[in-house]
């Protein structure tokens, strides 16, 4: 009878996004070489941190680390290999597992799996309790992703976005947000009123409660769009320090107008929506652009 231990540890899940566009493009021989070469760099990066390789899945690495900032590290270069390669989506929790046969097993192992699958292409999604596990340096790379149901649990749990693209730019804005939010009164509600694809016009009432709300072409954004210039998964509103914020995490970038009239792109960056006010997604707001969501608080 195989022997088992059991212990506490970040399980990581990364998977190399778009392979199989890759094998109708290039041919079953060349998508293969590339793919292997991708998954070799991440197996060497997962060791390179302190990690254990436990198996390969086609082109997922499943890993472990005992310590989640070596965890955290490891998963932001997997998405820098993913900058020169193909995009990688990467799932981690922490908890509880059971080593049995070289493989792992239990519930840290079901929420990595499930929040790998709500990945996208060049994001890290974690649950809460690998967050209650990091240093306060990291915990400060993490944004509320959604609320979800994991597998097995009874109650909804809060996960999170690692923002591994934060840049020198988005420590300044996310500093002038707190400067702004911390002046006047809290906000209690967002009025946010769009143009859907049918044509028909639709107005949705923000709240703290039902934060956070997504904004992207994907459909399981709960505000999509068809914009050509938006990303998947585009930006997000969120509720920080008493205002709604709205936090940008696309290619072409977010642009918003005022009252006044003068218009802010962020890139990679955070705002809070205070008075009223139009958002253009990957272009300016303007006559001509016909995806403008318009917020009033």
């Amino acid at each position: 009878m195989s022997e088992q231990t059991t212990y506490n540890t970040t399980v990581v899940f990364a998977d190399v996004s778009g392979s199989s566009k890759l094998y109708k493009e290039v041919g079953n021989d060349e998508a293969n070489r590339r793919i292997t070469d991708i998954v070799n760099r991440l197996i060497k990066c997962v060791r390179d941190n302190h990690g254990v390789v436990i198996k390969t899945i086609g082109d997922e690495v499943m890993c472990h680390f005992v310590n989640a900032n070596h965890a955290c590290t490891a998963a932001i270069a997997f998405q820098r290999i993913g900058e020169e390669t193909l995009p990688i989506r990467v799932g981690m929790a922490w908890g509880n597992v059971i080593e049995k046969d070289a493989d792992l097993f239990g519930q840290a192992v079901n929420d990595a799996a499930a929040v790998g699958k709500i990945a996208r292409g060049r994001q890290i999604i974690v649950t809460d309790e690998f967050k209650t596990n990091l240093s306060p340096d990291n915990v400060k790379k993490l944004s509320v992703f959604d609320q979800v149901k994991l597998k097995g649990g009874e109650s909804t749990s809060t996960i999170y976005r690692i923002d591994w693209e934060a840049s020198a730019n988005t420590q300044i804005a996310s500093k002038q947000t707190v400067i702004m939010a911390s002046i006047g009164t809290l906000q209690t509600q967002l009025v946010i009123s769009f143009c859907r694809d049918d044509g028909n016009s639709e107005t949705l009432t923000l709240t703290p409660k039902n934060m956070p709300l997504h904004i992207g072409r994907d459909q399981s954004c709960k505000l999509p769009t068809s914009s050509p210039l938006a990303s998947r998964d585009h930006c997000h509103i969120d509720y920080q320090y008493g205002k709604f914020v709205l936090i940008d995490h696309s290619t072409n970038g977010t642009y918003v107008r005022g009252a006044d009239g003068q218009q802010v792109y962020l890139r990679r960056q955070e705002t809070p929506l205070l008075g009223s006010g139009e958002i253009g997604l990957g272009e300016q707001v303007s006559a001509t652009n016909q995806f403008i969501i318009k917020f009033n608080s």
